[in-house]
Formats: structure tokens, C-alpha cells, sequence
């Protein structure tokens, strides 16, 4: 818990000022939740300075795919390095198998709830199949099921308030209500070539999944992509989840929120 910051610094941190409103963001109040995931990578680190390095690194890869497939589904222009050549190929798997349709108002946009104070930015909203859906963008090694909190908090924002947030204050007005969710979870790999165990390349270090514990492994020198697109189901019970979220972040930072004015 922080407890160091200056009332400014907490307010920059943790949300955003929209009308003259601060609101919380969602990824700060998701993030009261425990999570075994990452207290398993800050022990396998050398020490902490080693895992904030990994976690920078890791922070910076999800920034640039974010940028290549959303050059691509915009038309933009964009020069891919030659190591990030694999998550082109596999979002252009991804085009070939499904219907989709964006356009640069629907991408990295801010949302707000008025009725529950909360609010955050989104990766994208698009006609995939036909159906008005959210698009949150992961590179992480698998789909974990905390992302079900952070896009329900989305998802109901999304409904309530069918409008998004320019950084200008322009707001755009939604067509129609969010039907769907979903983790677009992609990810660059190499094949053992002796038992098949899969090789996650990724700039904050290399994770092997599957095959045999005891090999001796040989991976391709070929990189493959990797991908999937995860729906979610039952949103109103992944947003009670968020609630019981958003109400310990509130009591854990308790005396910042009655100094803001929010509690």
C-alpha cells in the first residue's frame, strides 16, 4: 500500500479528472487483488531491481504490439522490427478467420461510469462477426481470469454511458450497446522440435509451456505466431467480483479518498 505519495501524485497515479470529476481507473482498483502470478515472478527474480527491469521490459513489447495491430486495422503505416515480426503474422491469421471491423474513434479511448465513480481506457471496440464487441489486447503467456474483472468494469461503463473520451474532451457517441467481451490474447513462439514443448519468446524473458520436463530440447529456428480470441461470459457476475474489488481499494486508500473529496 502506498502511503508516501502527495495528494497530486496519488490523483495522477491512480485515475483521471474528466469534467472536473476525479474518477479511480480501473486498473488501479483491479489491482487489490491478489495475484499468485506475480508474487511467482518477483521470487524467481534475482532481486527487485532485476523484476521492475523484466516488468519494464515486458511494458514496453505490450506497447509496441498494441502499436503494429492497430496500425494494421487502421490502414496506418508502420515499420515492424524484425523481432516483432510474429505478432503481425498471427493478428493477420487472425484477420483471415474472422470478420472485423474498427476505425481509429473506437481505439485507446477513455470511459467513465457516473453511477459507480470509476473510469479507464480501453484497447478497442469492433464489429467481430457481426457483433459489437470490446477488445482488451494481452501478450501475457496464457488468459488469466482477473482480465474478466477489468473488461466487466469496461463492459458496463461501456453500456451505461454509450459515449467515449477524446484527450481533446470530444466525446463520440457509441452506435449501438457493447454486445460482447473479449481477451485477445497473441504471442510469438518456437516448437521444440524432439517433444513439442512451446517456447514464448518474450523481451523479458523466454517461458516454455507443455511437452516433456526431461528433454533435452531443440526449438526451431522458425518463429510462429501464436494467438486466441477469448469471449467471456456472465459479465454481471465478473462485475459484482469488480464491485467487492472497487470497495476494498476504497477502504485501502481510505484517507487519500476523503482528503480527494470522493469518499
Amino acid at each position: 500500500m502506498e502511503t508516501n505519495l502527495s495528494l497530486e501524485e496519488f490523483k495522477r497515479k491512480h485515475g483521471y479528472v474528466i469534467d472536473n470529476v476525479w474518477y479511480p481507473r480501473v486498473t488501479s482498483i483491479v489491482d487489490v487483488k491478489s495475484k499468485p502470478a506475480l508474487y511467482y515472478f518477483y521470487a524467481a527474480a534475482e532481486n527487485y531491481e532485476a523484476a521492475q527491469e523484466k516488468k519494464a521490459k515486458a511494458a514496453r513489447e505490450g506497447t509496441i504490439v498494441h502499436e503494429i495491430l492497430e496500425a494494421i486495422v487502421t490502414g496506418r503505416e508502420i515499420i515492424v522490427p524484425p523481432e516483432y515480426i510474429g505478432f503481425k503474422k498471427g493478428f493477420e491469421e487472425f484477420l483471415k478467420t474472422h470478420s472485423f471491423y474498427t476505425k481509429i474513434e473506437w481505439i485507446e479511448k477513455r470511459i467513465k461510469h457516473s453511477n459507480y465513480r470509476y473510469s479507464g481506457t480501453f484497447d478497442m471496440l469492433a464489429e467481430i462477426d457481426g457483433t459489437f464487441s470490446l477488445v482488451d489486447i494481452k501478450t501475457a503467456a496464457e488468459v488469466y481470469d482477473d482480465y474478466r474483472l477489468q473488461t466487466s468494469a469496461y463492459f458496463y461503463a461501456l453500456n451505461e454511458e454509450p459515449w467515449l473520451l477524446e484527450k481533446s474532451g470530444k466525446k463520440i457517441v457509441l452506435p449501438k450497446y457493447v454486445e460482447k467481451r473479449y481477451i485477445f490474447r497473441i504471442n510469438q513462439v518456437q516448437y521444440c522440435t524432439k517433444c513439442g514443448a512451446k517456447k514464448i519468446l518474450k523481451s523479458s524473458g523466454d517461458k516454455i509451456k507443455g511437452g516433456d520436463s526431461n528433454c533435452e530440447h531443440v526449438f526451431s529456428e522458425e518463429v510462429f505466431p501464436d494467438w486466441e480470441l477469448k469471449e467471456f461470459d456472465n459479465p454481471e457476475e465478473d462485475f459484482k467480483g469488480f464491485l467487492g474489488c472497487k470497495e476494498l481499494w476504497e477502504w485501502q486508500y481510505r484517507d487519500y479518498l476523503k482528503e480527494i473529496g470522493y469518499l
